[in-house]
């Protein structure tokens, strides 16, 4: 589910694990959104794996909390007392599982799961935590984490929204939102590759999936990062694999052409003390790759030998800015948003483009993960 938002964008995804499949066992990881009243919300519930109905468990309280943080955030965010706060959540949880477990005829630790949230309203935002998983917040180019994993009182467990100690171990926390634009959520099957636990660290491929939201069509972007989590992520672990983020969208952003050189120097990563000339180089070749272009063609059309224009395209396939698709190159970049057709034109496949991105990105996240299990 994707929804392109004037101020905030939401990319979401919650896929079966390899053990799921094999047991025939529905995905019990859920993700909600919602846009209203001017809140944007984004939810994540990890349904318990001993609780036979928890897929239907986290459906209800991701579907529940974003309602109700939409209709109530003013007067949550201005109640100063917390512990009253978390009540009112859990009792209305507690509520809707209950009405939840008379329907499927079972008990309420049937639909147990843990809960992630984040609310944003103008410059203000709620967030609060039940379980294990992650929150994380993107702030001054650092991706920080806000909310660690708890876990139960015994090893590989975790709190419940159905737990009876629930409230004492929810996180709550709100305020301004300050220089924060974005925010994350993963389960702890997405966890085991996106997170070092030792370090507490989320890792940086998730900020930059975050930033380059920014310079590719939102829409392609989600789209491949669920085909890019069944086909990576998911090899690390047997468990349920879901995130969700709320980026905020850089409404001056008009495509590559428009950027300041500072941005292009920043983009690009150039560090040298006079950039212009390496600027107009690379601007001249990520037009050109507007439509796929070989080495020699790009050559011939700026006017520089192939040898240096490989190190040119090199460095872009680096940067993950430039896809190579047998002799032929092409840009992903959202050139001009006045003319953001030409992902559709010109024999460009903007689904492979964007899933290339994602495939050298979520290759290194996988390194990572493999990292964090031998620390």
């Amino acid at each position: 589910m994707i929804e392109n938002l004037k101020m905030w964008n939401i990319m979401q995804c919650a896929v079966q694990g390899r053990g799921h499949i094999k047991s025939n066992t529905p995905c019990q990881d859920k993700t909600d959104s919602l846009y209203t009243n001017d809140t944007f919300i984004i939810a994540l519930a990890d349904g318990a794996g001993s609780a036979r109905f928890s897929h239907y468990g986290a459906e209800s309280v991701t579907k529940f909390i974003c309602l109700e943080l939409s209709e109530k955030f003013d007067s949550y965010f201005a109640n100063n007392d917390g512990v009253v706060i978390k009540q009112q959540l859990l009792d209305g949880l507690l509520e809707v599982l209950s009405e939840r477990a008379e329907q499927l005829e079972c008990e309420i630790n049937d639909l147990a799961s843990t809960l992630l949230v984040v609310a944003v309203k103008n410059e203000q935002f709620i967030m609060a935590h039940i379980g294990d998983g992650v929150i994380g917040y993107l702030k001054n180019n650092e991706l920080k984490t806000a909310s660690c994993p708890e876990n139960g009182e015994f090893v590989n467990t975790t709190v419940f929204t159905t737990s009876k100690d629930a409230i004492m171990t929810m996180k709550l926390i709100n305020g301004d939102l300050g220089e924060i634009c974005g925010f994350v959520l993963m389960s702890d099957g997405s966890e085991a590759s996106l997170y070092n636990k030792q370090e507490h660290k989320i890792a940086d491929i998730v900020k930059k999936i975050m930033q380059i939201s920014t310079f590719i069509p939102i829409e392609k972007l989600q789209e491949q990062l669920r085909e890019s989590f069944e086909k990576v992520i998911i090899k690390t672990t047997s468990d349920d694999c879901s995130i969700a983020m709320l980026v905020k969208g850089d409404e001056s952003f008009e495509g590559y052409l428009q950027l300041s050189n500072e941005d292009k120097c920043k983009l690009l990563e150039i560090n040298t003390k006079s950039p212009k000339k390496m600027i107009k180089k690379y601007d001249d070749i990520l037009v050109f790759l507007m439509s796929e272009h070989t080495l020699s063609q790009i050559s011939q059309e700026i006017h520089l030998k192939e040898k240096y224009v490989k190190k040119y395209l090199d460095r872009l396939c680096k940067l993950n800015l430039v896809e190579k698709h047998s002799n032929c190159y092409r840009t992903i970049l959202i050139m001009n948003t006045q003319n953001n057709k030409h992902n559709m034109c010109n024999n460009i496949n903007p689904r492979k483009s964007i899933y290339t991105f994602f495939r050298h990105m979520l290759e290194k996240l996988v390194k990572f993960s493999l990292l964090n299990k031998n620390q």
